[in-house]
């Protein structure tokens, strides 16, 4: 049976502040860079000035769209949202974007950003315990819980045996009861997209041991289980009486391990007698719930003061210089000083802007940053369009400073990074990890230098 669900992780881990005293707000607390954020940008941010010896704190607003979003780093996967054909050499693509549009965010971070900032966090993810692969030069092409294919820079191993430039078979694996991850509908799928259907792919379905056909359970509920050495051996004996072919691949949900990834894919390989690839299903993601809830638990482990659960919400700016920010939180509000300030937030989820019927604003310092005559302007009807609120954010500078309409910095010490830059949509190019890291990166160089 399943373990019961774990507490989730919360303000007891590592050092932590509460978001301050009740009322209108006490004494400003001092740091040397405040970074605010709960995604990739800010975690890159954070690391940078760690490596480079400052004293960084990391205010994390609260729940991260980025669990629902991260399950490999995508640097460049199109040359643009029209394009079928997916980018073999992402680092060749940017390159060229950047020659094609001097005014995307890319240009603006610039290339060595993005390199320096992919080293760095490969380096990190192995110190952290992951197993991660990849380089810049190169993209995998996964398939998706639907089948198609998708090209992936930056990868965890356990799903890199999913590379559809190998030749071996596929099996796609289900489990009975499981309604996240449909293993026919991801085989028909992909055995039509795959090279022109020349390809031999499967699916088959397997009950879970100890789970009644009627019990609901998600992905996480069968990552907690599949830690249990019992449990994911019998999971692995049925899927090898199950698939016929020794040659083939098995594609999994991405269930092996809520905490412990990398054991448990090494292990279940050895079990099975097949190369293992886990396959990102629906939210909320296992892969990005390892991901970023190992990285933040590493950097308050190495000594990163942390801010839980409080939105920033006010910038007070002097003399063209940022001088404070107000965290806010139930009841709550707490003023914080710092020489320099990163503003890594992705989108509304974490308190990027803010929408209203007819006007989008920034939380900091209420600019306009986009207006509509209906809230129906924001979205296009197909799915498969870029959406217009994607490109909703704040006009940056070359130092990525958030800027007036007519181009000066609303305060020379604040630095953006991530999805709150405006101007692009990374869905739509799959290029959102890459364009977190290398903002994240240049933003920390810029406040190093404020």
């Amino acid at each position: 049976m399943f373990p019961s669900p774990a507490c989730g992780g919360g303000a007891g881990w590592g050092r932590s502040r509460g978001s301050g005293r009740g009322g209108g707000g006490g004494a400003a607390v001092r740091f040397d860079i405040a970074v605010v954020g709960s995604g990739l940008s800010a975690l890159i941010a954070t690391r940078t000035l760690q490596r480079a010896g400052r004293k960084p704190v990391l205010i994390w607003p609260g729940l991260s769209s980025l669990y629902f979003l991260y399950a490999t780093v995508d640097v460049l996967g199109y040359a643009n949202p029209t394009t079928a054909e997916a980018v073999e050499d992402p680092v060749s693509g940017v390159r060229q974007l950047i020659a094609d549009h001097p005014e995307h965010p890319y240009a603006r971070a610039g290339l060595p950003a993005l390199q320096n900032g992919s080293s760095l966090l490969l380096d990190w993810l192995r110190e952290a315990g992951f197993n991660w692969q990849g380089t810049l030069d190169r993209n995998l092409l996964l398939p998706t819980a639907t089948g198609t294919p998708k090209p992936s820079c930056l990868v965890p191993t356990s799903m890199a045996a999913g590379d559809l430039h190998r030749n071996e078979p596929i099996v796609f694996c289900g489990f009975d009861g499981y309604q996240d991850f449909i293993p026919e509908l991801a085989a028909a799928n992909l055995s039509h997209g795959w090279n022109g259907g020349s390809r031999n792919v499967g699916a088959v379905r397997v009950p879970l041991p100890g789970v009644k056909p009627d019990r609901l359970f998600t992905s996480i509920d069968i990552a907690r289980s599949m830690e249990d050495a019992t449990f994911r051996r019998d999971v692995a004996e049925r899927l090898r009486h199950a698939v016929k072919d020794d040659r083939a691949r098995l594609g999994l949900p991405a269930v092996l391990g809520l905490t412990h990834d990398t054991d448990v894919h090494v292990e279940f390989e050895k079990e099975t007698g097949h190369p293992v690839f886990e396959i990102p299903t629906v939210p909320p993601s296992v892969l990005g719930l390892r991901l970023f809830d190992r990285l933040r638990r590493h950097l308050q482990e190495t000594g990163i003061e942390m801010i839980w659960a409080a939105p920033a919400h006010e910038a007070e700016v002097a003399n063209g210089r940022c001088l404070r920010i107000h965290l806010k939180s139930a009841g709550r509000e707490q003023p914080v000083e710092a020489k320099a300030y990163i503003l890594a937030l992705e989108d509304a989820v974490d308190g990027a802007w803010r929408a209203g019927a007819h006007t989008v604003r920034d939380p900091f310092f209420h600019q306009v940053l986009a207006q509509h005559a209906t809230p129906g302007e924001r979205t296009d009807e197909s799915l498969f369009a870029p959406q217009p609120f994607a490109a909703i954010g704040y006009p940056v500078s070359d130092r990525l400073q958030p800027t007036h309409q007519d181009g000066h910095p609303l305060a020379s010490n604040v630095f953006l990074a991530g999805g709150g830059i405006a101007g692009y949509d990374p869905t739509g190019i799959k290029a959102r990890g890459g364009m977190a890291i290398a903002t994240g990166y240049r933003a920390a160089q810029e406040a190093m230098a404020a």
